[in-house]
């Protein structure tokens, strides 16, 4: 009985993950507006391209706000390649 019942709490994680991440992708990302308040409960992921040269990027943020919802997010930062520089 433990095992039907650990292997059935298994599929709903790995299925809940999926879903989720389908979400996620699904969501189209609304460029972000300077002054702009927003609602971010929790950050579930920030992709920042790579870039050999100090330049500004466009960073996409995953993210749930306060109601439970997805959202997506683009927004610019300097690359990763600005901070080595001096």
């Amino acid at each position: 009985m433990k095992a039907r019942t650990l292997f059935a709490t298994a599929l709903t994680a790995i299925a809940l993950s999926a879903s989720l991440t389908s979400l996620a992708h699904s969501a189209e990302a609304a460029p972000y507006r300077y002054g702009q308040n927003l609602d971010i409960a929790k950050v579930i992921s920030i992709d920042t391209p790579n870039s050999p040269q100090c330049e500004v990027v466009t960073a996409t943020m995953t993210y749930r706000n306060s109601a439970g919802d997805v959202e997506v997010l683009d927004f610019e930062q300097l690359s990763s390649a600005c901070a080595s520089q001096s």
